[in-house]
């Protein structure tokens, strides 16, 4: 049935219901108006229409079906069941019982059953387009991605032009690893369809992923010239300027796409390359308009405390980290920054707390795991840091030689303490003979021209 016939009857229907008449409709249109509201979630509407099909036709089982469907829908799966056996034994092949068993099993988790179901009820179903629905719907969240992507394809042969398909097929493609394989789809459907925007937006996004950066930009540009309101074009061709460090250019992008949209964490895009571009003030408005939008934007928060702290306004930096984590209390970097602030206004006790939480939320606490952090808080000139983590590695790992190694090269290369670190060397080696200097060089290469491994290598 057309889409204007449809409609038509749809109105037609729920004026019925709004006037209070009895109309008479056929079997097939009850199926029709049943189907819709299944569809569109409207379950109530669904029932009315499911009961007064069977009222006005009693005899026409596919009633039975459409409330078993109905029962799946609003998760009475007990009773879905038993509308199922009833429309079996009624109708044992009625090309929509296989499609009713197989929601019901996907409302049961019983995905390969359900998978089975389906694909019985797409050869014995007139209309296969809902069903292929349902199944790439399981392929995706079952991560069986090249199976949705089979299907996904099927359907974009039969409606093309469904903007909503092509950005399950584009997701599909993405979760995949399979960017050139969707370049090269979306390249054949744009020499059939040259003026889809959501096409382009795809073709680019891909060629993002590839980082081929100028292909992408001329397929987002594509995009906007067929809608010049496509915000995610321009806020990914943002993405793409700020990748390559254009910052100005990355700034036009957001702002271009802030027109059209105002979106929290496009105005933390915004206030980040500000920040790269060295332009404070607008960044910390960027980063303030971001959070006010979107209170729950934990990456703007920190990056507010890190522009108060830098700016001395340490106070307001902590109440600033104190809102990120508070967002996401699991974040060792956000302890860390925390840390940092309390050390700088004297509140040394509170320091050590926040450091404790660092180690705590590390993603790995063994000592390769402490070993990459330490060398990242140096990046950041957090020597002080930086110790404190591998202090608390030797409490937790006083037989590792690893660990040993680690914090004997950090001391040998900060040069805080040379006694310290000496006496490190000497008991490592005593400890664990040569193979201490070895492990020592395998994480600090350039001590291998210092002069205390050269002195403690000839003893």
């Amino acid at each position: 049935m057309k889409d204007s016939e449809s409609n038509y009857l749809i109105q037609k229907f729920e004026k019925s219901l709004k006037d209070a008449s009895s109309l008479f409709f056929d079997v097939d249109e009850f199926e029709e108006i049943a189907d819709y509201y299944l569809e569109t979630g409207q379950l109530s509407q669904a029932l009315i229409a499911i009961n007064m099909g069977r009222d006005q036709h009693p005899y026409a089982t596919t009633f039975e079906v459409k409330r078993a469907r109905y029962f799946v829908a609003s998760q009475q799966l007990d009773r879905a069941q038993e509308a199922i056996d009833m429309a079996e034994s009624i109708s044992p092949n009625h090309p929509d019982l296989d499609w009713a068993r197989g929601q019901l099993f996907i409302r049961q988790g019983k995905h390969q059953e359900a998978i089975k179901s389906l694909k019985h009820a797409l050869q014995n179903s007139e209309d296969q387009f809902p069903i292929q629905a349902h199944l790439a719907s399981l392929y995706t969240a079952i991560g069986e991605f090249n199976h949705a992507i089979k299907v996904l394809k099927a359907m974009l042969r039969e409606e093309p032009n469904d903007d909503h398909l092509l950005y399950m097929l584009a997701a599909n493609f993405d979760m995949a690893n399979k960017d050139e394989k969707s370049v090269e789809w979306f390249q054949a459907y744009l020499d059939q369809y040259p003026f889809s925007e959501t096409g382009w937006y795809h073709l680019g996004a891909s060629l993002f992923r590839l980082k081929k950066f100028n292909k992408a930009i001329e397929a987002y540009e594509y995009a906007l010239l067929i809608d010049d309101r496509f915000t995610a074009a321009y806020f990914d061709i943002g993405r793409i300027r700020e990748e390559v460090k254009e910052y100005p250019l990355a700034i036009k992008s957001y702002k271009d796409a802030l027109k059209f949209e105002s979106n929290g964490y496009t105005y933390y895009r915004l206030g980040i390359c500000f920040q790269s571009n060295n332009q404070i003030p607008e960044a910390t408005n960027a980063l303030k308009q971001a959070v006010k939008l979107d209170e729950d934007l934990d990456e703007a928060w920190i990056e507010l405390a890190i522009l108060f702290g830098e700016s001395q306004k340490l106070f307001e930096a902590i109440e600033h980290v104190k809102k990120a984590l508070s967002l996401d209390p699991e974040n060792p970097d956000y302890y860390l920054i925390a840390y940092d602030l309390y050390q700088r206004l004297g509140l040394f006790i509170e320091g050590e707390k926040m450091l404790k939480l660092v180690l705590k939320f590390l993603r790995s606490e063994k000592p390769l795991g402490l070993f990459d952090y330490m060398k990242t808080l140096q990046k950041i000139n957090q020597n002080s840091a930086a110790e404190k983590v591998l202090e608390v590695g030797i409490e937790r790992y006083p037989e590792s030689l690893d660990m040993a190694a680690i914090y004997c090269g950090f001391q040998m290369s900060v040069n805080t303490d040379k006694t310290l670190a000496l006496e490190l060397l000497k008991v490592g080696q005593n400890r664990y003979a040569n193979i201490f200097i070895e492990k020592l060089l395998d994480f600090y290469p350039d001590l291998a021209k210092d002069s205390r491994i050269i002195n403690q290598s000839l003893n």
